[in-house]
């Protein structure tokens, strides 16, 4: 019975192994060669039209999950404009939020108005160890119509 259970266990075991190895293999973040669409987006919406007020600790990224593991926003502007004219233009250095000074200004835009973020830059997570840094990628732009 005892030499049963050991096999028993044995054979679990490597199951269990090649169950996770699979797993591993089957993430499609891991694909060599695989090309993704990778589009920015704020607070998960990708333009349009947006209550701000809902939003405003929300942050860019990618509409895309793989690119988020790789990749991550590092700076952007943000121009904020009523009828046709930019009331102001901000610049985030350091990451992919909305800085206070930002929030303070969107929340006394009204509906019609729009916020416009461009000059977005990404950068990769790791460092390419063949050239000693990290891979730079500048992304288009969002606009969003502001309502209540």
């Amino acid at each position: 019975m005892k030499k049963h259970s050991t096999n028993f266990i044995l054979l679990l075991f490597c199951l269990c192994r090649i169950v996770i190895v699979n797993a591993q293999s089957s993430d499609p973040c891991n694909e060599r060669g695989k090309h993704f669409y990778i589009k920015t987006v704020f607070a998960g919406i990708p333009g349009g039209e947006i209550n701000i007020h809902e939003h405003l600790d929300d942050s860019l990224y990618f509409s895309d999950d793989c690119a988020n593991k790789t990749v991550q926003i590092v700076s952007f502007h943000l121009a904020l404009k009523c009828n046709g004219n930019v009331l102001k233009y901000f610049e985030n250095k350091n990451g992919n939020h909305l800085t206070d000074e930002m929030k303070e200004a969107v929340v006394e835009l009204l509906p019609g108005c729009t916020l416009t973020f461009d000059g977005i830059k990404s950068r990769t997570l790791k460092k390419d160890t063949r050239k000693n840094n990290y891979d730079e990628f500048d992304f288009g732009m969002l606009k969003f119509t502001l309502v209540q």
